[in-house]
């Protein structure tokens, strides 16, 4: 039964895997630290793929297994911190369809970066991509092995709409939890014809851009003076740099989609790598 999402709430995707607990402890870390109630959806098609591989297990049992899970995890949520409200969700059906609806009253949505699936044939699971492109609130995406301690939140800008909001995300986050934060504006231009470069020079551009991003992080520190700011610009690949900073942060954080792609893209090129390859948790912001 899918029950109701108190609006605020942290949302999470629970099944049974490493990485799902994973996400589970990152999410109890931050609602604790955001003074938010949880909500936990367990969900799980009976068309699925994986269902090949448990002949004979009817829908009674996989919809025990689920209270099983969503039970596990909620004692896991009480024993950490009393405090926090939770509520849950058992759900007949693609679990990410039932977090992209919860997300619409949701703080932030947290899923593994992997379920339970047998079909690992790629980075980044299905359900993880598919929240993280149609959420209507932040999605974070946490893998198994998301535990080092730096210090240190890195956020990707690049003068967007989508890059201006997970500035302000960002700076929000490195001031609850007393980290530094990197800002990160690394670009490529394709050759002298790039539109994004116009008629201007690198160096022109470098310029443009850095005072651009300088004003939106004056913004921002007027509203958090308390966060050191390092910000640098670079002439590079933006994946490549920001998965490259994943091994010394603690969080990425990057807008869903960029400047480029087309009218109606809800995840663009650079979010779904860094997705699929950052070592650290990724948080999307839309």
């Amino acid at each position: 039964m899918e029950g109701s999402v108190q609006p605020g709430s942290v949302v999470v995707g629970v099944d049974t895997s490493t990485s799902s607990m994973t996400a589970l402890d990152w999410a109890i870390t931050f609602a604790r630290e955001t003074h938010s109630p949880m909500h936990l959806i367990h969900g799980f098609s009976h068309d699925h793929p994986d269902l090949f591989f448990n002949m004979g297990t009817g829908p009674e049992k996989l919809r025990a297994g689920g209270e099983r899970v969503l039970t596990h995890a909620k004692n896991r949520t009480e024993v950490r911190d009393s405090e926090i409200r939770v509520t849950t969700s058992h759900v007949d059906g693609y679990p990410a369809a039932a977090l992209v609806r919860a997300s619409r009253h949701a703080s932030i949505v947290v899923v593994g970066a992997h379920g339970d699936s047998m079909l690992r044939l790629s980075s980044l699971g299905e359900t993880a991509h598919q929240v993280a492109a149609h959420s209507k609130a932040p999605v974070a995406v946490i893998r198994p092995d998301s535990d080092s301690e730096y210090g240190r939140i890195s956020v990707g800008v690049d003068r967007s709409d989508h890059s201006r909001k997970a500035l302000a995300w960002a700076f929000t986050r490195a001031e609850q939890t007393g980290r530094e934060l990197f800002v990160l504006h690394a670009w490529q231009p394709n050759d002298a014809k790039d539109p994004n470069l116009g008629v201007a020079d690198w160096e022109t551009y470098t310029a443009q851009a850095r005072a651009e991003i300088e004003e939106s992080v004056a913004g921002q520190k007027a509203l958090h003076p308390s966060v050191k700011v390092l910000t640098e610009i670079d002439e590079g690949n933006p994946i490549r740099r920001l998965i490259e900073q994943s091994n010394s942060s603690d969080l990425i954080v990057i807008g869903a989609r960029g400047r480029g792609g087309f009218e109606g893209l809800n995840l663009g090129r650079v979010a779904g790598e860094v997705l699929a390859h950052a070592n650290s948790p990724v948080v999307v912001m839309h």
